[in-house]
């Protein structure tokens, strides 16, 4: 059986950090990526029904805010409409922006787009076209990319980003 991959990306940002890491040579498993925020909005499950048997379905999103209960019951909808799946989880801690800064040689995410200021960075690095360039450019470890312990409210959230990481 073919293992499809299905990514729920928090916003614009992840969904381009994660086309990049596709890129040849891939860091991350091939899939899809929709952009949707599971730790503010409920999977719809006319959405959830149409996901494959044996499909990875991976949830990137940051947990800078401590209010757990809609991913909670977005894992729940998973696992009750969604048959024999594998979820996969890619906490940002704290968020997009500090995930890039330690895990690649930069010590502010304004060095990676060169944005005038940390609050331009999303709107900047949404606009690249290079991003994967970028991201070799400043040595991003892929390797340790989504493994940092999540704040206690997400103790629940399993640490498994490897499954998907293709190094």
């Amino acid at each position: 059986m073919k293992n499809n991959c299905i990514y729920f990306a928090e916003g614009k940002c992840e969904e381009r950090l994660l086309n990049a890491l596709k890129e040849y040579p891939q860091k991350i498993q091939s899939g899809r990526v929709k952009v949707f925020n599971v730790v503010q909005k409920l999977l719809p499950k006319s959405q959830l029904v149409t996901i494959q048997t044996g499909t990875t379905v991976v949830l990137v999103f940051d947990t800078d805010v401590p209010n757990t209960e809609v991913l909670r019951e977005n894992i729940s909808r998973l696992k009750t409409f969604c048959s024999k799946i594998r979820l996969v989880f890619l906490s940002q801690v704290l968020n997009l922006e500090d995930e890039l800064v330690r895990c690649s040689d930069i010590k502010s995410v304004v060095e990676l787009t060169h944005s005038k200021s940390n609050k331009d960075f999303k709107r900047d690095f949404c606009s690249m076209t290079n991003v994967r360039y970028v991201l070799d450019r400043v040595n991003l470890n892929v390797k340790t990319l989504w493994t940092e312990n999540a704040p206690s409210p997400f103790g629940f959230i399993e640490k498994n980003s490897d499954v998907i990481k293709l190094l």
